[in-house]
Order: C-alpha cells, then sequence, then structure tokens
C-alpha cells in the first residue's frame, strides 16, 4: 500500500513539472531549443566518451569527457572549413542545373511519346519559371531574418552543452531532490530507465544515419563523385531528424538525380526508397525493442510534439513516447492491473 501512495505521488509530481516544462516551451522557445540541443549534444558526447572509457580504459571521467569534446568540436570544426563552403558552391551549381534543365525543358526528349504528359509538365515549368529567381530572393531573405536567433541559439547551445557536460552527473542527481524524500526511491528508477532508452535512442538514430549517408554516398560515387560527400554528409545529417527528414533529405537529392537524366533519376528513386524502407523498418524495430516504445505513438508523438512545439518538436517526439510509456510502466501500470 505504502508502495502504491509513493508511486502516485511520484506520478503527479512528474506530471506537474511535465505541465510547467511544456508550457515555458510554447511560450519561451528560443530558450527550450537551447536545452533541447544542448540536451542532445550532451548525450552525444556522453556516448563518445564512454566508448573512449572502454577502448582506451580511462578510469578518469572528465578526462573522457574532455577527450569527447575535443573530437566532437573537430569533427564540427572541420564541416564549417571543409564542408560548408563547398556546400554552398556546389548548391549553387545545383541550383544552376535544376534552373536549366526547367529552362530546357530537359524533359521533353523523354517523353516524344507522351505528349499529353510532356505538355503538362512545360506547362508546369512556364508556371513556375517566373518564380525561379524570387525563389533564392526567398531563400536569402529567410536566412536573413532567422540569422541572429540561428546564432544566438547555436552560441549557448554549445555554451550550456559544454558546461553539462561536465556536471551531467551532478544535475542527474538533482532532478530527484526535486520530488519529497518518501518516493526518490521510485523517482531514481524511473529516470535511470529513461536515461538509459535516451542513450539507446540516439545510438539507433547514429546508426541509421550513418547507413542512409553511406548508402547515398556510394550510389552518387557512381554518378558524379564530385558530389558524393556532400550528398552523403546531407542524407546523414537530415536522417538525424526523425521522419520529417526524410523529405527534407530526398526532395533535393531527386531533383539532382533528374539532372543527369530520366533513367538516373528512377534509379536514384528506387535505391533511395528501397534504403529508407529498410532503415524506416529498422528504426522502428530498434526502438520497439530496445526503447519498448510502440511504433504507432512513436509516429504519432513526432508528428503532435512537431504541431505543439515546431520544427524543434520533431526532436522530442520519439523521447516523449519514451517518456510517457515509462510514465505508465513506472506509475499507471500497478493502479490499472490492480484487482
Amino acid at each position: 500500500m505504502n508502495g502504491l501512495r509513493e508511486r502516485n505521488i511520484a506520478l503527479y509530481y512528474t506530471l506537474f513539472y511535465t505541465a510547467i516544462v511544456m508550457f515555458l516551451w510554447i511560450v519561451f522557445r528560443s530558450f527550450f531549443q537551447i536545452c533541447l540541443f544542448s540536451f542532445i549534444l550532451v548525450m552525444v558526447v556522453d556516448a563518445i566518451a564512454s566508448v573512449f572509457r572502454k577502448v582506451l580504459r580511462l578510469s578518469h571521467k572528465k578526462l573522457a569527457t574532455i577527450l569527447a569534446l575535443v573530437l566532437f568540436f573537430s569533427l564540427f570544426g572541420w564541416a564549417l572549413v571543409e564542408v560548408l563552403p563547398r556546400a554552398f558552391t556546389q548548391f549553387a551549381d545545383f541550383y544552376s542545373l535544376v534552373a536549366k534543365v526547367i529552362r530546357e525543358k530537359a524533359w521533353e526528349q523523354y517523353f516524344e511519346t507522351k505528349q499529353g504528359l510532356a505538355e503538362l509538365l512545360s506547362d508546369l515549368a512556364d508556371y513556375l519559371l517566373p518564380y525561379l529567381d524570387k525563389l533564392v530572393e526567398f531563400v536569402l531573405k529567410w536566412f536573413a531574418q532567422r540569422a541572429p536567433e540561428f546564432i544566438v541559439v547555436t552560441f549557448f547551445t554549445i555554451l550550456l552543452g559544454i558546461y553539462a557536460s561536465f556536471y551531467a552527473s551532478s544535475i542527474a542527481q538533482f532532478v530527484p531532490k526535486l520530488y519529497p524524500l518518501k518516493c526518490r526511491t521510485v523517482v531514481n528508477e524511473f529516470w535511470d530507465d529513461f536515461k538509459v532508452s535516451m542513450r539507446k535512442f540516439i545510438a539507433v538514430l547514429t546508426f541509421n544515419a550513418l547507413i542512409v549517408g553511406l548508402g547515398l554516398g556510394m550510389t552518387f560515387f557512381f554518378i558524379s563523385p564530385s558530389y558524393a560527400p556532400l550528398i552523403g554528409l546531407w542524407g546523414f545529417v537530415t536522417n538525424f531528424i526523425p521522419i520529417v527528414g526524410v523529405p527534407l533529405e530526398l526532395i533535393p537529392i531527386l531533383l539532382f538525380s533528374l539532372t543527369f537524366g530520366l533513367k538516373t533519376f528512377l534509379l536514384v528513386l528506387v535505391l533511395a526508397s528501397g534504403l529508407h524502407l529498410f532503415v524506416f523498418i529498422l528504426f522502428f524495430e530498434l526502438t520497439k525493442s530496445s526503447m519498448r516504445v510502440n511504433p504507432v505513438l512513436m509516429i504519432v508523438s513526432i508528428v503532435l510534439g512537431g504541431m505543439i512545439f515546431g520544427f524543434a518538436g520533431v526532436f522530442v517526439g520519439a523521447p516523449m513516447a519514451a517518456f510517457f510509456t515509462l510514465l505508465y510502466k513506472h506509475f499507471l501500470k500497478v493502479r490499472f492491473e490492480e484487482t
């Protein structure tokens, strides 16, 4: 009876704090974006540090954290110095190629026997052509408007992420102190289970993103070697965005493949579809087995997170599903199964 009472108290406090966090997130989105991305950074650094501790047999946790931060920000700096300038240059070339395809109506030679379809695509191209240059202007204005917020969020995410990486254990130990002493044992079990689920989620996400990045990079190595690293990197990064990142990744890649002809476009479409079907099934199977989250609940949570919290909410969809699944397991299951 006492155990049930402790679980009830822990449940009420957890729901109360969850409601406060959601309310503050809606009101102060930039602040909670910093908290969210800092949390992701801490989880990634912690995973890298764990590998260093096992491989190098380091007993000093802070030394492993320092090495993990150095590795992470070395890769981050390399991306800024080496990859981003090339990405902008290649994006400009890519835009020129797509614009050329639309202006010259390159598809007409592939649909000589299907005049109706060719005319439909040509009419669509004539409609889109005046907006082509305006699209670049719109994109530049969009980036200019959001650049200050992006810089602020990035700066404080890095600052908070570095600080929290060294004090993650202290922060984790502080959270149970927000609960009454009588229910802290139950709370510790809940939060420990949640931390393990988040580590597994980051590992699954990274594994899937790596499969997609390597698969797309190898595909375009035979189509256009100069673009292969960029496309592989683009596939890797966008697949860190659960579900929503797929159209964000595929649309520019498919448009780019169209510049090499219809056969190449269809080949890339088939290979990319097969690759994503495999990764999609793998993602839900791994999360179902490792995080014990129902795939349907996972999809609903990702969609709901995006609707409530915007783009950043997509990242918390799967953690939200894991959070409420564990909430049921630790606090509600005993009550519902009472006879």
